[in-house]
């Protein structure tokens, strides 16, 4: 048997090498010339445990991100076979409750605690670690008197210290495409743009466009795993989606400074269209402000050609927003000044997730997660991973249905 994985981002990538581990040949197929180089490398990598999904009341949401968030590291190590922890891992995130959450102060925290005691009985239940670190007796701590020389209390309500982190996205694609072409068992079809999926005699055929002319292969099982294209491939198989979807456009600044600068922390600020500050290591620093990386929203089926990579002014006003929209809440960034940036790429990645209005509205499906997963007809499979965390975990459970297993 031979199987089909339609797009080689992070998740496309991840059911391929656990295909391929378990036996089982795969043709991967890409638009690009190289695996994971769009949204699974250009965000900022939280390993999410469930703490910013405080308005999702049925806590669903947080239970889905701490399950995946549990499996990542060790689904990782099955396939690259080292420490998830060596791939560069950021400091702890911060969580900043803004005085204009969605969510009251109140019940933000309440959502903390309760996060925390879940992914304290999951590990001891299921023995797992969080990116190896035992996380069977770590409590967040509220720093309610004693922000006042990093978050502006007139501006922020609570900070709590969790040990939510986030790992280097662009490291792990290095190695995961490595991964992919030392594995014979996985052929990676390049410059293939997938456009339809048909059934034919003994399994299905691909058609995608290989410099502008059809071409066709049939498999026995496909899996669609591409991303801002799967709805469109999952129409020509008959599979329609069950909500109404957005695409959103957000770019995001990694950056690297001329001098070390450990001052600025790991942070997320909740909850509402706000920001993160991502740190790797004491000069490398990823930043979002959302009302500034915005990009683009759109309710059709697939997303506009939105331009992805922003350089020259662009980018500049871009990272300059983002500096300004952060340093209103994070007091050290207003020291900072755009010459203290070595260099720095602003790159878009495209979020696809159920829902019709954007995350400054309260009542959006963008605030809850949990209408994703893996829907399977027949041979023919196609993955909503929904975010980043949850990949490796959806990756199994693929595989699992690929060979047989449920």
């Amino acid at each position: 048997m031979r199987v089909a994985v339609l797009g080689a981002g992070f998740q496309g990538v991840c059911v391929a090498l656990e295909i391929a581990r378990r036996g089982v040949a795969v043709d991967l197929y890409d638009e690009n010339d190289a695996c994971i180089t769009q949204a699974g490398y250009r965000n900022e990598g939280k390993i999410h445990l469930g703490f910013v999904y405080a308005n999702d009341p049925t806590f669903e949401t947080a239970q889905l991100m701490a399950q995946g968030a549990m499996m990542f590291g060790r689904a990782l190590h099955r396939w690259l076979e080292r420490d998830i922890s060596a791939i560069g891992v950021s400091s702890p995130f911060d969580y900043v409750v803004h005085r204009g959450s969605l969510t009251p102060t109140d019940q933000v925290l309440a959502h903390f605690a309760r996060v925390t005691t879940f992914v304290r009985d999951l590990a001891t239940a299921t023995g797992q670690t969080y990116l190896g670190e035992d996380v069977r007796t770590v409590a967040v701590r509220s720093l309610l008197a004693e922000f006042d020389d990093t978050y502006d209390p007139d501006v922020v309500a609570a900070v709590v210290e969790t040990n939510e982190r986030a790992i280097n996205v662009r490291l792990l694609a290095e190695l995961l495409r490595k991964r992919i072409a030392d594995d014979n068992r996985v052929a990676f079809m390049a410059r293939r743009r997938v456009t339809t999926v048909v059934r034919a005699p003994g399994g299905f055929e691909v058609r995608c466009a290989d410099d502008g002319s059809p071409v066709g292969n049939r498999y026995r099982q496909i899996v669609n795993c591409l991303w801002d294209g799967r709805l469109l491939v999952d129409q020509t198989m008959g599979v329609h989606p069950r909500h109404r979807w957005l695409h959103r456009l957000k770019y995001g600044i990694n950056m690297c400074l001329r001098h070390a600068d450990n001052s600025i922390p790991s942070t997320t600020i909740v909850l509402g269209p706000y920001g993160d500050i991502v740190r790797q290591g004491d000069r490398h620093m990823y930043i979002t402000w959302y009302p500034t990386c915005l990009g683009g929203l759109s309710g059709e089926i697939a997303p506009p050609e939105w331009p992805r990579d922003l350089a020259g002014e662009g980018a500049r006003h871009v990272i300059e927003g983002t500096l300004a929209g952060l340093a209103r809440i994070v007091v050290p960034l207003r020291e900072f000044q755009y010459d203290d940036i070595e260099s720095a790429i602003v790159a878009g990645g495209i979020i696809t997730a159920a829902g019709e209005t954007d995350i400054d509205d309260p009542g959006s499906r963008l605030h809850t997660r949990t209408a994703v997963g893996v829907r399977s007809a027949d041979g023919y499979h196609s993955v909503d991973t929904g975010k980043y965390t949850l990949a490796p975990m959806y990756a199994i459970e693929i595989t699992d249905r690929v060979c047989g297993v449920r």
